[in-house]
């Protein structure tokens, strides 16, 4: 067992341990909020969350959620349950999720009747949400439409997007040579995140482009991903220079400042 695994095991051990004097002060605790004596409970809380005990915190987080004795604020117990949630504190994870669905079901019937409207922002929004299963039970094809929609009004998140769902086949059969296309359109409009996906299609040669090696286009679109900033783009481009023989480099990076001027120095 190496040294981060032994830590992560002592880390959640140290989580389910629960000595008595603090299991006391937790049952005070959950005693008093149960007969709305909330100045009892966040005096009882205080020094177990000050110690980190991810019992305490989720048990704050529910006092902060329910503005129990405190001011109501969600960011405050999303906090608190985070704090939980990274020692695997079940009870905190279902916190949060439970918290992220109450979020997700009031953004869900606003974006909902937008995306009917036909407000292409809410559309493509609406998609990620069926995509993601956010305050609604997964549905790919549904998100896949939503997306398509608002790619069809010129929505470049969406363009990204519809780009993404044939390059994976997610909600629809996988195509590289549409998802390609896509991902073209919106790299056109300096969408960055379209350039690293492009560079990723021709790295692990997908790409439709056969004029010159693959890795050589890749490195191209890899190389202006990360000239917008793109940390993990900026990662391959370095591995793929690497892979390059030494009569390739040259045209690899002639190519890259060929793309440059159509799809990074327009929108600097």
């Amino acid at each position: 067992m190496n040294n981060k695994t032994l830590l992560s095991v002592i880390s959640l051990i140290g989580c389910l341990i629960v000595n008595p004097a603090n299991a006391a002060s937790l049952s005070k605790a959950q005693a008093a909020i149960e007969a709305k004596d909330y100045k009892t409970a966040l005096h009882e809380l205080k020094p177990l969350v000050d110690a980190g005990k991810p019992a305490a915190t989720n048990l704050m987080g529910k006092m902060y959620q329910n503005g129990w004795g405190v001011p109501s604020s969600i960011d405050r117990a999303k906090s608190y349950y985070k704090k939980g949630a990274r020692n695997g504190h079940i009870d905190s994870v279902n916190s949060l999720r439970a918290l992220d669905d109450i979020v997700y079901l009031k953004e869900l019937e606003l974006i909902k009747q937008k995306a009917s409207a036909g407000n292409a922002t809410a559309q493509n929004r609406f998609g990620e949400m069926l995509e993601y299963g956010f305050g609604v039970k997964r549905d790919l094809d549904a998100a896949f439409a939503q997306y398509q929609l608002a790619a069809d009004q010129g929505y470049v998140v969406a363009q990204h997007n519809v780009g993404r769902s044939y390059n994976f086949g997610t909600g629809v059969t996988q195509d590289y040579a549409k998802a390609e296309n896509w991902y073209r359109i919106a790299a056109n409009k300096g969408y960055n995140q379209s350039m690293f996906y492009l560079g990723t299609l021709y790295a692990t040669a997908h790409g439709q482009d056969n004029s010159t090696s693959q890795d050589i286009i890749a490195f191209a679109w890899m190389n202006n991903a990360a000239a917008l900033g793109d940390s993990t783009a900026a990662s391959i481009e370095n591995r793929l220079l690497m892979k390059l023989k030494k009569e390739q480099i040259s045209e690899a990076k002639d190519l890259a400042e060929e793309y440059k001027k159509t799809y990074v120095t327009p929108f600097q």
